[in-house]
């Protein structure tokens, strides 16, 4: 498994200059999640060390939305679309970065 984001990397993307234990072993666990999920979403696709900055980004844009769910109120986040309904946080934190992740798969984009 590559190491595209940290918990180190997580807890200064949400700007949290001295975390808490319950922080950093949070942070920790969206880091492995959020590796574990693109090396998933590669499909087996070999990533150079280091990995491109493009997942690397991808990577903290997925961890920092998995890390701040827990912040989240009935899964609400307090934002509207532009028809009134408000967002929820029901789905996958991946979503938002697979299109970029796709583009290193095995037999696809650019890997």
């Amino acid at each position: 498994m590559a190491e595209y984001v940290t918990a180190a990397d997580v807890l200064a993307q949400v700007g949290a200059p001295n975390p808490s234990q319950w922080e950093t072993d949070w942070a920790t666990l969206v880091a492995a999640a959020v590796n574990d999920g693109i090396d998933v979403l590669l499909d087996g696709a070999a990533i150079i060390d280091p990995p491109p900055a493009e997942l690397v980004v991808a990577a903290r844009y997925a961890a920092t939305e998995a890390y701040k769910r827990r912040d989240v109120a009935f899964g609400v986040t307090g934002y509207a679309d532009v028809s009134g309904a408000a967002f929820r946080v029901a789905r996958d934190y991946l979503t938002g970065v697979a299109p970029i992740v796709a583009r290193y798969r095995a037999g696809w984009g650019i890997a």
